[in-house]
């Protein structure tokens, strides 16, 4: 295998880099549009990044040697007018869209990610909400696919410094150690290797343990664009020929191709898996192979692969906005006919923002010079920022019941009672509070922090009701996030009652002896993580005397259950509960459960009604799949009801004998796709507090 020189190494120009730019756009714009088939195109991010790695510091070396440093304001000026002009555009023209045709309730999470997204922050954001419970499940936005633009920008900022940092270093240390390497070439690929080696080391780590966050993190990415540079640093203007170079090389696209057609969502990424996809995209760009048509080189150049390579930026920034957009707006799912045209459309007006957009601003007199580059940098994030301050003001009304609508015997539950002649379920008058007013319930959270995260078994405790100085009693309220959505009614009750009340919840961690079990759940950590704080609960509520009765809900329907270490139970599902309660009220505490609460058809039900105007029952479900016969904790209750274990059975007023509804007596019952609303949670006091009956709690 011999090595040779580019063959046009004065423009430094590679025609088969552009048609691989082609491969890794179509991989993740084909994954978008058909996830179920091409399943691990989200690989092609990967490549973009070596890629990115091997083009800027190929060049920043060759200015490095050509000038005896580097630029760096006129870099990142270069930068600037490349990346920024058709960034902005589609920003500002996905904003106007999702304004004309997304549901208001999308309008805060959009305008939060498009903000982030001008900032270049918005993969710190995603990961952020990876970890947040109350962003699970959430839609996507329009912006969210920059979250990968934010890396490179951020790569873009930083790689610089660290080249002349690394030089600055070894050159310091050559003054004290004449014998040390002052080769800037020696110098880079040295510390490059030991940067790369150390994202990578964390980027192993980071998937194993916080797989959800690894995935948008910098850190866990950068070994990828190290990988680039030093593909370029290496074999500088060279590449390795002849058949075996050949045969590397179709090794190389084999890899991209079969991570990309067999990787999934399952897949733990980046990780050691990115290896497949890194690695063979730094062989596609050290081996041109032969000039024959048996080589990639030879078929990645041609005009039909370098065309779509050209306008891969704007493919990658038009694709997504129109996914998300076009089924709102045409008031329809998308079909194959519509991805097609999607497909078609986002290469059209790909080649449009190349022309009009991305060349003119990079080679023509507008953005000449540094200065006028970061003020069009500054002022084009300050205009996207300012928009989206707009549209999250729009879209934050605060909630507002109408007092005499709250009144009626038709507001809420009541309206699934026969006997109040209401007519219809869902109401006569449109929901109050609006949609878009609950569903900021889910950012806007009533009781903010008076939930423990996933990790740790930290207890968390708010006090909800009458100060404990005055209280007649002390009761606890327990459980996963589906007891936070009862603290509502629980501060209603206990201010009726006189009750102080301790809250402890956890997210995704129902209150029982027995594991729980997530099947999406890539992290181990976390089930232990709930045991933990489940054993450390369990004994500070036992050893609390002054709580006298302990209410507790879960979404137990959403879990599977088994045993734990040394503690076999015959049903873990149902038992483990009945177990806890029975350790509770040997200690002296009245057990009172929740019913788990009817499932919904997996939509955020406040989108869904902003989606269905006029249409609620659209986003209704039946009761036989309304109430599974996965409801453990409901199974638990009734059969703990004979050790005096009080259970609060509200199926009657969320379903009738058909129907499980989402919105009854003008309230919205869910504020995403599964808690309840807090409006609706006080509407059922009468009907929990109907419920307790002669339960005696406190003096």
């Amino acid at each position: 295998m011999s090595s040779r020189r580019r063959a046009n190494v004065a423009t430094n120009f590679r025609p088969d880099v552009q048609g691989l730019r082609t491969v890794a756009v179509m991989a993740v714009v084909l994954y978008h549009l058909w996830p179920k088939r091409i399943t691990g195109g989200f690989v092609g991010v990967d490549v973009f990044f070596v890629i990115s790695g091997f083009l800027i510091t190929g060049h920043m070396y060759r200015e490095l040697m050509a000038n005896s440093g580097l630029s760096l304001v006129k870099f990142w000026g270069r930068r600037i007018r490349r990346l920024l002009p058709a960034a902005f555009v589609v920003l500002l023209l996905s904003l106007a869209a999702v304004y004309l045709w997304v549901p208001a309730t999308l309008w805060e999470s959009t305008a939060r990610q498009v903000g982030s997204s001008a900032l270049y922050v918005q993969n710190w954001v995603l990961a952020a909400d990876s970890v947040d419970y109350s962003a699970l499940n959430a839609d996507a936005t329009v912006a969210q696919h920059y979250w990968s633009l934010s890396i490179e920008e951020q790569f873009y900022i930083s790689w610089p410094l660290i080249m002349v940092a690394l030089l600055w270093i070894v050159r310091r240390l050559a003054r004290r150690v004449p014998t040390l390497s002052q080769s800037p070439r020696a110098t880079l690929i040295a510390g490059l290797t030991a940067i790369g080696g150390a994202s990578l080391a964390y980027s192993i780590h980071e998937t194993s343990v916080n797989p959800a966050a690894a995935y948008f993190l910098t850190p866990t990415r950068v070994w990828e664009f190290a990988a680039g540079a030093l593909v370029a640093l290496v074999f500088l203007d060279r590449q390795f020929s002849g058949p075996l170079a050949t045969a590397l090389a179709w090794t190389g696209l084999g890899g991209i191709l079969v991570s990309a057609l067999l990787y999934s969502s399952d897949t733990p990424f980046p990780g050691y898996t990115a290896l497949l996809p890194v690695v063979g995209t730094a062989l596609l760009l050290c081996c041109s192979g032969t000039t024959s048509t048996a080589s990639p080189a030879w078929l990645l150049s041609r005009r039909s692969a370098t065309f779509v390579g050209d306008i891969s930026y704007a493919v990658y920034l038009w694709h997504w906005p129109l996914i998300i957009v076009v089924p709102y707006a045409l008031q329809t799912d998308l079909n194959w006919e519509l991805k097609l045209g999607i497909l078609g459309l986002s290469i059209l007006l790909s080649w449009l923002t190349k022309l009009f957009i991305e060349d003119p601003f990079r080679k023509g007199p507008w953005l000449r010079g540094s200065v006028r580059a970061y003020s069009f940098a500054a002022i084009g994030m300050m205009v996207v920022t300012g928009l989206c301050f707009g549209l999250t003001t729009l879209a934050n009304a605060p909630a507002h019941v109408d007092p005499a609508l709250a009144a009626s015997s038709c507001y809420g539950p009541g309206a699934l009672n026969p006997a109040n002649s209401c007519g219809s379920v869902l109401g006569t008058d449109a929901p109050n509070p609006t949609a878009v007013e609950v569903s900021n319930e889910n950012t806007n959270p009533l009781y903010r922090g008076c939930q423990a995260s996933y990790g740790g078994s930290e207890l968390v405790s708010c006090d909800l009701g009458v100060p404990a100085a005055s209280a007649r009693a002390t009761v606890a309220m327990v459980g996963d996030s589906h007891a936070t959505a009862w603290y509502p009614a629980m501060d209603v009750l206990a201010k009726k009652h006189g009750w102080h009340v301790v809250t402890y919840a956890k997210a995704s961690c129902p209150v029982t002896t027995a594991l729980r079990v997530l099947s999406n759940e890539k992290n181990p950590e976390n089930q232990s993580a709930c045991h933990a704080w489940v054993l450390r609960l369990n004994d500070a509520l036992k050893a609390d005397h002054s709580i006298s009765a302990i209410f507790t809900a879960s979404y137990s329907s959403a879990y599977q259950f088994k045993s734990a270490s040394g503690d076999p139970l015959k049903v873990p599902a149902v038992d483990g509960f009945t177990q806890m309660w029975a350790g509770w009220q040997a200690a002296g505490k009245k057990v009172v459960v929740f019913d788990d609460v009817p499932r919904t058809n997996g939509q955020f039900i406040p989108t869904c009604l902003s989606k269905n105007p006029g249409n609620a029952m659209n986003c209704a479900l039946p009761v036989s799949q309304a109430l599974p016969p996965s409801m453990n904790i409901t199974k638990a209750a009734k059969q703990a009801a004979k050790d005096g274990v009080i259970g609060v059975e509200l199926r009657r007023e969320f379903c009738d004998t058909k129907w499980c509804y989402p919105v009854i007596g003008s309230v919205i019952v869910y504020r995403d796709y599964s808690h309840i609303s807090a409006e609706y949670s006080r509407a059922l006091v009468p009907y929990v507090d109907a419920q307790l009956g002669a339960l005696k709690i406190g003096k």
